[in-house]
């Protein structure tokens, strides 16, 4: 009853040349009041403005931002700096110890990391000698989960969605059917590094998988954050220290308390079960 959808590289921004200014995008900027600095809530709807730097210098980094989310434990704090892209032993062993895809598959939840991975790609990952898997993705082999190829039923593309708004939708059903399902869309990231010209086509597929999730109309909650910014301002190449959205949709939306550090996520959600 209970949906994570990470968003990799999703900054808050004001500058009048950022995607979030220049697009429609109207049912991530009706939720978020027009991507507000300050947080706001509203009938089923809390939205809040995370810092992603973690209390340190230089830009944020995935492997760090994401260990934090999924721990409650400032990952650069551990390290003594970012890591990125990929989550080194340190981060490895705590992830293992205290993820939330871990926690509750020792709670013993119905839990589902719903990513579906080209076959190729996942045999590249298990033969490296490195890690290469994401916070999340490692997270999840850590708990036992399955990491499922594309076209397994189970699964949901994690970017480039044909149709946004039917994957939202199915999104929503997997979440009825387990208590924890996460899905980790790279595709901003991905783009503001490699084809910013692409850019506006993923921010309007993100807007319409989240308009697919309020048009199925069920009974679960979904809670969507990043890590670190990067996509709201495509004229450079790097990572932003611009703060991160938080958004929850749902019957647990009333629930959620101040929070103002990637550091807040794990918590509230480990007392939503």
């Amino acid at each position: 009853m209970f949906a994570f959808l990470f968003v990799d590289g999703l900054g808050l921004s004001a500058d009048p040349r950022s995607p979030l200014r220049q697009l429609e995008l109207p049912t991530l900027r009706a939720l978020t009041g027009d991507f507000s600095p300050a947080a706001r809530d509203a009938p089923g709807v809390a939205y809040r403005v995370l810092d992603a730097n973690l209390g340190f210098e230089g830009l944020p980094q995935s492997a760090t931002g994401q260990t934090t989310l999924l721990t409650g434990t400032n990952a650069s704090a551990l390290l003594g700096y970012h890591q990125g892209p990929h989550p080194g032993r340190r981060l490895q062993e705590l992830l293992r110890e205290q993820s939330l895809q871990v926690w509750a598959a020792r709670q013993r939840l119905r839990v589902l990391h719903a990513n579906g991975y080209r076959q190729e790609y996942l045999e590249r990952l298990r033969a490296s000698r490195r890690n290469m898997f994401s916070a999340f993705a490692f997270a999840a082999a850590a708990a036992g989960l399955e990491l499922l190829p594309l076209g397994d039923p189970r699964a949901v593309p994690p970017a480039f969605w044909p149709d946004p708004e039917r994957s939202g939708e199915r999104f929503a059903a997997m979440a009825l059917e387990h208590d924890l399902v996460l899905l980790e869309n790279w595709s901003l990231d991905y783009s503001a590094h490699r084809e910013p010209e692409r850019l506006n086509e993923r921010f309007t597929e993100l807007d319409r998988f989240v308009r697919g999730w309020l048009e199925a109309g069920l009974e679960a909650t979904l809670l969507t954050t990043a890590d670190h910014g990067n996509a709201e301002e495509p004229w450079h190449p790097s990572h932003t220290r611009n703060p991160v959205p938080l958004l929850v949709l749902g019957p647990r939306a009333s629930t959620v308390p101040p929070m103002g550090s990637l550091a807040d996520v794990a918590p509230w959600v480990r007392g939503q079960f």
